[in-house]
Formats: structure tokens, C-alpha cells, sequence
């Protein structure tokens, strides 16, 4: 019986890193390794808004999925968002003993983003997450969907006793589309403001200045230094402006650096 591996790079360290960084959830999915199944299609928003719609009819209960564990070599269930995989060809992780083996029997869901691995945050509810929690979610989902053949669907939160999708169902894929779409507004915004370059020396203070690969955004401009205030004025960040949208009401003049400057000393 395989034992959960207690090494830095162990999967289960992998996962508790990519839940806390959704983006980094591809990575997981190179190291998990899951290959072969073809998995049937459900109504489920995507990262391009695409939605399948045909679906296995099985409708497991609470209890019937909690006997999915792999014991004794039997087959090894777990739910994402009240829809059941067939993770049994992945053994080694969902089987007991693996490091994994806490998502077998059940759906976990909130636990993919939170990295909570105990009973009370091995749960189907997602209520009140956070927009990047979402998207990790969302991204989970599409991992499964992919890797693992989806056999059923849980009763409980997301789909009654027959199957049929619930009203938290229609929620849940709001706040992920709300989320998505955030996301997809807060990236081009980081794309027409690109954080500037920051450097800090005690004898002279901090500077920042704007390049063509400032903020980690390649282009063929370079840009003002500006100080960025969000909508509500909480957040401030320096960004790097193209001059036709010097007059952002976002945007303020670092004091004592020139307009056109494209370097800037900060006060101390």
C-alpha cells in the first residue's frame, strides 16, 4: 500500500501549491500524469464560454459515492462540483494511502481551492469564494473533465435525485463566469497599464521606470511612469502610460519627475 510520499516535490505538496495558485494548476496536471479516458460532456462554462451537453444519467447519493474509495482494489470515485469521475486508473493518488486519498468518496470541491484537506473543508459548497478561487475551480473541473471519464452526478448541492441541476448549479456557474470575465478585464487592464520597474537603493531612495518589458508585458512602447489608484482609491501602484492616456483620472504625476520622463525618483 503506497504511502503518502513526504518530499518537497511530493503530489500532494503540488496540489497544495497549485490551490493556493490557480494558475499553476497545468503544471499539476503534467506532473498527475492522467492520460487515456475520454470523458462524456456536461453543461460546464469554459475558458472560451463553449458548453457540451450530453451527460451520463446515473445519480449517486452521498452514501453510495462514499463507498468509491478503492478498498479491498475496488473502483475509486470523488466528485467536483456534484459531477462523479472514475479516478480508479489513478491509484496510486486517490487509492488508500495515496496522496490523494481524501478526495476519494466525495466532493470536495471547496478543498481544490482552498488547499483545506480536513473533513470540514472537504466540502461541496463554494459559497463566498474569491474570483481566483473560482477560476482554479473552473480549471479543476476542465482538468477532470478532460483526464477522467465522467460517470454520474452527486445529489446534493449542484443536482437533485434526478439528476436535474439545481438553482446553487446556475449560481455556482455565474460566479465563475463573473470571475472569468473579471479576469479577463483585470488582464487587459494590466496590458494597457503595465506595472513599472521598481528599484530601491538606501542611499538613494526607490526609483521606477517604464521599458518595453516592464510588468512582464512585451511590447513596442515604452511608456511614463504614473502612480495607479484603483476605482475606489484603496490600491496604488506605479504603471507604465502610453501619452494618449496621460489624462486617465486613475493616473497621477509622481512629484518632482518631468511629464515626459520616463524614469522617477520617489520621495522618501
Amino acid at each position: 500500500m503506497l504511502t503518502t510520499p513526504n518530499l518537497l516535490y511530493s503530489t500532494k505538496s503540488i496540489h497544495d501549491f497549485a490551490a493556493k495558485f490557480p494558475g499553476l494548476v497545468s503544471f499539476f496536471k503534467w506532473f498527475h500524469g492522467g492520460k487515456g479516458s475520454v470523458p462524456q460532456a456536461d453543461h460546464i462554462v469554459t475558458k472560451d464560454g463553449s458548453s457540451e451537453v450530453s451527460e451520463p444519467t446515473r445519480v449517486f447519493t452521498k452514501e453510495e459515492l462514499a463507498k468509491y474509495k478503492g478498498e479491498n482494489g475496488g473502483n475509486i470515485y470523488l466528485a467536483v462540483m456534484g459531477r462523479v469521475f472514475d479516478v480508479t486508473r489513478g491509484r496510486d493518488y486517490y487509492g488508500p494511502g495515496g496522496g490523494y486519498a481524501f478526495f476519494s468518496g466525495v466532493d470536495g470541491s471547496r478543498a481544490f481551492v482552498t488547499g483545506n484537506f480536513k473533513p470540514e473543508g472537504l466540502i461541496d459548497d463554494i459559497t463566498g469564494l474569491g474570483s481566483q478561487d473560482y477560476i482554479g475551480l473552473r480549471d479543476w473541473l476542465d482538468f477532470y473533465m478532460k483526464d477522467y471519464e465522467f460517470i454520474g452526478k452527486l445529489q446534493g448541492l449542484f443536482y437533485d435525485a434526478e439528476g436535474k441541476e439545481t438553482q446553487y448549479y446556475h449560481d455556482a456557474q455565474q460566479w465563475i463566469k463573473e470571475a472569468s470575465d473579471y479576469k479577463e478585464d483585470e488582464d487587459l487592464f494590466k496590458e494597457k497599464y503595465p506595472m513599472c520597474n521598481v528599484e530601491y537603493k538606501p542611499e538613494e531612495g526607490s526609483r521606477v521606470w517604464c521599458s518595453t518589458k516592464s510588468g512582464g508585458i512585451q511590447r513596442d512602447w515604452v511608456g511614463f511612469p504614473r502612480s495607479l489608484y484603483s476605482a475606489d482609491s484603496k490600491n496604488i501602484r506605479c504603471a507604465c502610460a502610453q501619452e494618449a492616456d496621460l489624462n486617465d483620472s486613475l493616473l497621477k504625476e509622481y512629484p518632482n519627475c518631468p511629464k515626459d520622463a520616463v524614469s522617477c525618483m520617489l520621495p522618501k
